[in-house]
């Protein structure tokens, strides 16, 4: 499925998640029901059930997965009010799953389930003017509704308000007002935030002062969660001597870590550490085959010390 807009997003917010099917959470679907139940209850236009049918049919969940039954009765509950039910009948639009794509239908569905206080359709808005998908672009609209989305501690909400205050995106460039952001997501975990909020930390400016150390305490919380970026950062920032002394051994280890268990990335720097490419980023600098063995050493006994980040590197 695509990621523009994920139906049944995980969210603390997100009452339909789990309540269609434990029924234990406030929201449209409130009620557990059967395959069966739900049909008869269904029937008789019952949008608790509606919306649950649509939920197994989209996800193949002790039935047939059909896009198309699955929309239809997500329809049906939708049009009684349903605010679950209006937004993942847009993403189907949005994403043509049993319907045909039209985003400004999609953007439709999103209204009505967002006026009635949904943090994914509020979300979901956001991204339709963030990109403007049924709607002309407009990044003033976007905030607004990432904003609202946020303020009920929407994660991916929390994250896109991050980086549109980060890079501007046709807007002022906040880097307060990003870490204030970015920091509501790293207290959900998000690896991804305590990244960027390293990033901000070390690159300062937009009111927001440099505090290369602050930037490294980041960069090794994400780090040792496994984040690629975070690992690549640590080992520019000992490539360059930023905010401690240049160490060519460290930043082999971190070039090693990402390269081992981040996919791939980072091999141009191993190369030219190993005197295999001259690129003149390091002004000829090679490592010696001891010194190559200790960062690998080094590597193995930071991965050892963080389970997540996968097996343990041999030496």
């Amino acid at each position: 499925m695509k990621t523009w807009f994920k139906m049944f997003w995980p969210s603390a917010q997100r009452a339909a998640l789990v309540a269609a099917i434990t029924g234990i959470t406030p929201g449209c679907a409130t009620q557990n029901f059967t395959v069966d139940s739900a049909r008869i209850a269904a029937g008789k236009g019952d949008p608790k059930a509606q919306y649950f049918l649509g939920h197994l049919y989209e996800k193949g969940k002790g039935v047939t997965q059909d896009y198309a039954l699955a929309a239809g009765y997500l329809r049906q509950s939708a049009v009684q009010g349903c605010a679950e039910a209006q937004n993942d009948l847009g993403a189907c639009y949005a994403q043509g799953l049993g319907v045909p794509q039209d985003y400004v239908e999609a953007v439709k569905w999103f209204h009505l389930a967002a006026d009635q206080g949904d943090s994914l359709a509020e979300y979901s808005l956001g991204v339709s003017y963030c990109l403007g998908r049924g709607v002309p672009t407009n990044m003033v609209e976007a905030v607004k509704w990432y904003r609202r989305s946020a303020e009920q501690n929407y994660l991916g909400a929390e994250l896109e308000l991050g980086d549109i205050f980060l890079g501007g995106r046709s807007l002022r460039k906040d880097y307060q007002a990003s870490s204030g952001w970015f920091k509501m997501a790293a207290a959900q975990n998000s690896v991804r935030a305590i990244n960027a909020l390293g990033y901000i930390s070390e690159s300062g400016g937009f009111g927001v002062a440099k505090d290369p150390q602050r930037a490294r305490q980041l960069y090794q919380q994400a780090a040792a969660a496994g984040d690629a970026k975070a690992q690549m950062n640590l080992g520019r920032m000992s490539l360059e001597g930023i905010g401690a002394q240049t160490d060519f051994i460290e930043a082999y280890k971190w070039f090693y870590l990402t390269f081992t268990t981040g996919g791939g990335r980072g091999g141009h720097y191993l190369a030219e550490l190993e005197g295999k490419v001259n690129y003149g980023d390091f002004k000829g600098t090679t490592l010696t085959a001891e010194q190559i063995k200790e960062a690998v050493r080094r590597a193995g006994e930071f991965q050892k010390a963080h389970p997540k980040l996968g097996n343990p590197i041999s030496q």
